[in-house]
């Protein structure tokens, strides 16, 4: 009998059955070896926020009585006393006189401006101011005087009668001129402030200390106005020489003027400014306005009324900007730290890359607010890559971004890892 054969379909199946798996297993492997490797795992730790220093902002005292309002270029309002109470304010109210001037017939810093003949106006004016009690500026018939002349005598000895000449001067007659000084006042946001005068003897000429730092802000952005008030002594065209009542011109660094202020009702008043560069040519400005101060001899025995409102205003501004300092932020970066990670088991240290920047300058007590983007985890990754950014904010107004890099390199997984562990 002859032998049975083995069909042939029994080898074909067997044949692609072995295929199969082999395709499948090749498949297998290369997808493994080739796909992109696991990510590695960054992990930054940092605070949300740092207080810089460790402390809450310092006190900035404030005078006992009356109002008070004090603003940096920095930080804004720093410190205040009852900065809403409308009150008269007396000379200071010559500030926005001065403003409203310059606004009308602008003159250039240190230029005279155009001559202006004393009439028998002026001269009644003069004797009227003398008659009040009020200061004053000698003036005469057919005298020549310039812009400028009459400004610095507006503005340091605090002259009521070249007030009166210059608001005739600017608008042809007095109303006219405080309707323009009440509408630059609304004009600047002024909305507690009144004149009802252009020299401030009048009790009805009032505002508050928080509209006054406005007024003070505009003085000294006005180029012009800003050198006449801080100008401590200055002789006129015709000789006269003025002296300024702020005396802190003379003895406090970095004091700017603006304009002093006393009537019998408003008390002593000031309106004031500062300036300080720091070592790092951070420039910070202060602004303030004190009014209703009780006489007092300590801050200038000449002008007694004047001394507490003096008194008060160089406490206050010694304390804002000795508040300021500059701080290494790259102190602060300890805080932060981190690591990167593998599922294979390679892993690196990070460490935060200090910059310029690091050096801030800052009022004590401010906070630094911190936020991680990761940037690179896929691998390999290099030693000394960036992998993820700290950006740090600064009192909302300055941004500095670190990087924070790998101290040494990942490398991929090895092929048997990603064959039998992926």
């Amino acid at each position: 009998m002859a032998r049975a054969r083995r069909t042939p379909w029994v080898w074909i199946v067997f044949i692609a059955v072995i295929g199969a798996m082999l395709i499948t297993a090749a498949t297998f492997v290369t997808v493994r070896l080739t796909a992109p490797a696991p990510p590695a795992t960054v992990s930054i730790q940092a605070p949300a926020t740092l207080l810089l220093d460790g402390a809450a902002p310092p006190t900035i005292p404030a005078p006992a009585d009356g109002s008070f309002a004090l603003a940096t270029s920095l930080s804004g309002t720093v410190a205040t006393r009852a900065p809403a109470a409308v009150l008269p304010i007396g000379s200071v109210a010559k500030a926005m006189t001065a403003l409203v001037v310059l606004a009308a017939h602008p003159v250039p810093p240190g230029a005279p401006g155009p001559p202006i003949v004393m009439t028998s106006a002026d001269v009644l004016l003069y004797r009227q101011a003398v008659a009040a009690g009020g200061s004053n500026l000698p003036v005469h018939a057919g005298e020549i005087l310039t812009e400028r002349d009459l400004l610095l005598a507006l503005l340091l000895p605090s002259a009521d009668n070249i007030a009166e000449t210059l608001a005739v001067w600017v608008s042809g007659d007095r109303s006219k001129f405080i309707t323009r000084l009440n509408a630059t006042a609304t004009a600047m946001g002024m909305d507690h402030t009144h004149f009802a005068d252009p020299s401030g003897l009048s009790d009805r000429t009032v505002s508050t200390a928080q509209d006054l730092v406005v007024l003070a802000r505009a003085v000294i952005a006005n180029p012009a106005l800003a050198d006449l008030v801080g100008t401590s002594r200055a002789a006129l065209s015709n000789g006269t020489v003025l002296n300024n009542l702020d005396v802190l011109l003379k003895s406090q660094t970095g004091w700017l003027g603006i304009k002093t202020g006393w009537t019998g009702a408003a008390g002593g008043c000031l309106l004031f400014a500062a300036q300080m560069t720091f070592a790092t040519r951070q420039r910070v400005t202060v602004w303030g306005a004190i009014l209703g101060q009780p006489p007092s001899a300590t801050g200038d025995p000449a002008h007694p009324e004047l001394g507490q409102a003096f008194v008060s205003a160089q406490t206050a501004v010694a304390a804002a900007l000795g508040a300021y300092e500059v701080i290494d932020l790259s102190e602060s970066l300890r805080q932060i730290s981190g690591s990167i990670s593998t599922r294979w088991g390679d892993s690196a240290s990070v460490t935060v890359s200090q910059q310029a920047s690091d050096f801030q300058f800052i009022r004590a007590g401010a906070e630094l607010r911190f936020h991680v983007s990761v940037l690179q985890s896929r691998v390999p990754i290099a030693a000394g890559a960036t992998v993820a950014e700290v950006t740090g904010t600064l009192n909302l107004q300055t941004s500095i971004t670190w990087n924070v890099i790998s101290t040494s390199a990942i490398a991929g997984p090895s092929s048997w890892w990603k064959l039998f562990s992926a």
